[in-house]
């Protein structure tokens, strides 16, 4: 026969052919319940028999069910037989036909089998209704327990609900305060977090500003960081950070021993300070290695530090130049002292005449020493020098004197020999010469003139107004042996004088090396 096989819950798990008599999809989405796919006069016999079996766990057996197929009438037998499977308990629901229901004209029976008959036709539906009535009201007991058990639960999980939903509000309350600490927290973050940033700007800014070559190295001699001065000395790019330097090609001498020097001030905490000297000579750094120390004074890395003291050391080389250049100037001036007393002794009559001309040969040593101090001794203007020396004799802004000539910068040595002879011609001017009469005049140039491949200055002084006591044509006796003799030994110079209509003509020519230190020219 046609059989199907369903579980507890009434669902198809499997059927066999030739059931379309008993069976029909229902309208909607495909559904498996055997009920619902059940034809029309069907549906509650097979609800009954499924669920007494069910309940008695034995087979139920229905007899003369009609079912409408194709227009008519058709009985069967419906037959439920429980079967464990593995643990689980299926049901083989059994269709067998038995033949169509009778419409037709019966034979004429008695009175009495006529009605024998209907009653017990009645008395078997009144069963079946009875028997269908019972499994309905089983299966509505049995729903009302099911429903009531689910009420429990509900009830059950109403209070689990509620007490969850108790517990969600305290953990709420928790959480709004611990999000509120967390905001707390987040602020004084955020606050250090602004404060690390500007401290951390402060101390870049403040790298940057000293020019201080800085490296930090980790343990293992790896580059940390750095500061922008250090491309000076080392080829760092930002993209070196986290590789060792002593991979990187160092500009420095004496570069081998770093490695060694670090090495000691990560290992035994030993500062390292030398000094280094650039390859190429120019510049000097005092190189310091430090360990770098964490907050528990356990060594982690190194921190070099290279300080340019080139400055320093050029100050040091240029204060020895300066001693010995000083002592070498104190020595020119004991001699030039001592040689410009020697000659005012040998050419003074007396002593009140010697004392006299003494004291003003030191004036003009005292007035050339004073434009050379404003000069630092190093460069000293040609027309500075004849000024300065002039001055106490050419009346008031000079109006005596007249210079000409290129700038030309004398080296203090020059200066000084030259100074004393302007002075002796300015002296001579003023008692015999141009400086003497109302309206004489000097006029000092100065040129330059070579000779045999050599620079020479050639300063020429010219008197004009000559005093009427020396118009006789009768050659005074000038009192300028320093003149003719002093730069001839101090500089290796040549004096030529003449005494000419206009007055004392002298012309002083002194080779440009090692007098001269510069020379510009006018527009």
């Amino acid at each position: 026969p046609a059989y199907v096989v369903v579980n507890q819950e009434g669902e198809v798990v499997h059927h066999s052919s030739r059931t379309g008599k008993y069976l029909e999809p229902a309208e909607g989405p495909p559904n498996r319940d055997l009920t619902t796919m059940a034809r029309k006069g069907l549906r509650l016999d097979l609800r009954t028999a499924l669920h007494r079996a069910r309940e008695t766990g034995e087979t139920t057996t229905l007899e003369n069910i009609p079912v409408q197929v194709n227009g008519g009438s058709q009985l069967i037998r419906l037959t439920v037989m429980p079967v464990a499977e593995g643990g689980e308990t299926l049901y083989i629901v059994l269709f067998a036909d038995l033949g169509p229901a009778s419409h037709g004209e019966k034979p004429a029976k008695p009175a009495e089998e006529a009605e024998d008959s209907t009653i017990r036709h009645l008395e078997r539906e009144l069963q079946t209704t009875k028997d269908r009535l019972q499994s309905t009201v089983e299966e509505f007991d049995t729903s009302s327990e099911e429903l009531k058990s689910s009420n429990e639960e509900l009830l059950s999980v109403n209070e689990e609900l509620q007490s969850a939903n108790e517990e969600l509000e305290t953990s709420k309350e928790e959480i709004q305060s611990i999000n509120e600490e967390l905001q707390t927290v987040n602020a004084e973050l955020g606050s250090k977090v602004e404060e690390l940033d500007r401290a951390n700007a402060d101390l870049k800014n403040l790298f940057e500003s000293t020019q201080v070559a800085t490296i930090i190295l980790d343990n293992h001699l790896l580059i940390r960081s750095f500061t922008p001065a250090i491309e000076s000395i080392f080829s760092l790019i930002p993209g070196d950070r986290g590789r060792p330097l002593t991979d990187i090609v160092s500009r420095l001498d004496e570069a081998q021993d770093l490695r060694r020097e670090l090495r000691a001030a990560i290992g035994r905490g030993q500062a390292v300070e030398r000094r280094v000297t650039r390859k190429e000579g120019d510049l000097h750094y005092l190189m310091r290695i430090l360990p770098y120390q964490m907050s528990d004074q356990q060594a982690n890395g190194a921190l070099i530090t290279f300080v340019d003291i080139t400055n320093v050391i050029r100050a040091e080389e240029h204060e020895k130049i300066l001693v010995s250049e000083l002592n070498h100037r104190v020595h020119n001036m004991l001699g030039t002292v001592i040689s410009i007393t020697n000659h005012t002794r040998k050419r003074s009559k007396s002593l009140e005449d010697f004392s006299k001309n003494l004291e003003k040969r030191f004036d003009a040593l005292a007035r050339t020493h004073e434009v050379l101090s404003k000069k630092k001794w190093i460069d000293t203007p040609i027309e500075a020098l004849v000024t300065a020396e002039l001055a106490p004799y050419g009346g008031r802004n000079l109006h005596k004197v007249h210079l000409n000539g290129p700038e030309v910068f004398l080296v203090p040595k020059a200066a000084l020999a030259l100074g004393m002879a302007l002075h002796e011609l300015a002296a001579n001017a003023a008692r015999h010469g141009g400086l003497s009469v109302p309206g004489g005049r000097i006029e000092v140039e100065w040129r330059w003139r070579r000779e045999r491949s050599a620079q020479i200055l050639e300063l020429s002084w010219l008197e004009r107004g000559r005093p009427p006591a020396l118009r006789g044509g009768k050659q005074p006796d000038f009192d300028l042996a320093y003149v003719e003799r002093g730069l001839r030994v101090e500089l290796g110079g040549t004096t030529k004088l003449e005494f000419r209509h206009p007055g004392l003509r002298c012309t002083i020519r002194i080779p440009a090396v090692g007098n001269v230190t510069m020379v510009k020219r006018r527009d």
